[in-house]
């Protein structure tokens, strides 16, 4: 028997980066680029030396399910760089044969980062839980009879470089990677005795991302920017692959279970917004446009309201 199943790691935004709101390194969602601005490397005059954030998103996919994401993070600045610890919400939907696999994923993040002469460098690693949700099939909805909930963790870190075109205008390159793993329940056909059982899915992800901005206002603390990437995920479809049942414990179990790895890459272009309303108050805003994916393309929008003290 063969089953295809969309991994989550494809709508994963390698934009998930510690500096970029408290998304945290999530499989299944497009939660992004709120909090890069990109400022000359000069020490910071302001007298605040932490912020607190709030975020709220949604990624479509194309004739598929949406997902969302809520978000908190604490940031304290530490000369040219920042300490920031996140944490997230995510609710997603899988999509495998004819059932829907919904999960929340509760996700803590901790990142550290900074802008060293115009270069920039940021590092995460991140720990969660991926809960799910009632199965949902053609039969009906149903309980999992098999594991409830799983352990996520991810890693990652990005390199770039701050380039001044012009006055008030800047372009920031950047590379990026990361390792994540989770697990993904992969329910038993309906109409079939098996338990339901889950398979390890590690992925390596990247990007490489080229962003141009544009600071304007009385004090140019305000920004908007135009972003163009390419990303790559070892796991963007993940082929489920099972031998004949055999009898355990008064259940019958697939008698082997393995999981291919299906690689994608794709483009991804984006636009963002950075308005500084008050002198301790910001709001962020994002959009973004995934093309050539081959598990679909996706749309993302998201907002942020960052509060300095």
């Amino acid at each position: 028997m063969q089953l295809l199943l969309a991994a989550a790691a494809t709508t994963l935004p390698l934009a998930v980066r510690a500096q970029e709101v408290a998304c945290g390194n999530v499989e299944e969602t497009s939660c992004a680029k709120t909090e890069v601005q990109p400022l000359p490397d000069v020490e910071s005059t302001s007298v605040h030396l932490w912020s607190a954030s709030a975020s709220a998103g949604i990624s479509t996919l194309d004739d598929g399910p949406d997902g969302s994401y809520r978000a908190l993070s604490l940031t304290r600045s530490v000369g040219r760089g920042y300490v920031r610890a996140s944490f997230m919400r995510y609710h997603g939907t899988l999509l495998q044969a004819d059932t829907a696999l919904p999960s929340n994923y509760y996700v803590g993040t901790i990142g550290t980062g900074g802008n060293f002469d115009n270069w920039v460098i940021d590092g995460w690693v991140s720990y969660g839980r991926q809960v799910y949700g009632d199965i949902d099939s053609s039969a009906g909805q149903r309980k999992s009879t098999g594991p409830t909930a799983s352990d996520y963790y991810a890693l990652g870190g990005d390199f770039g470089r701050i380039v001044t075109l012009a006055p008030n205008w800047y372009l920031t390159s950047t590379v990026a990677g990361s390792f994540a793993h989770g697990k993904l329940l992969r329910p038993a056909p309906t109409g079939i005795d098996l338990v339901d059982l889950e398979t390890d899915e590690p992925t390596w992800s990247g990007t490489a991302t080229v962003r141009v901005d544009h600071a304007f206002g009385a004090s140019r603390r305000h920004y908007i920017g135009l972003s163009l990437s390419r990303n790559w995920t070892s796991n963007a479809v993940s082929q489920l692959r099972f031998g004949p049942p055999v009898e355990e414990a008064g259940s019958l179990v697939p008698g082997s279970l393995g999981s291919k790895h299906v690689a994608d890459g794709w483009f991804e272009v984006g636009a963002t917004a950075n308005m500084q309303l008050t002198d301790n108050l910001a709001l962020d805003l994002y959009g973004t446009r995934r093309f050539s994916a081959l598990v679909g393309n996706t749309v993302s929008a998201g907002v942020s309201l960052r509060k300095s003290f």
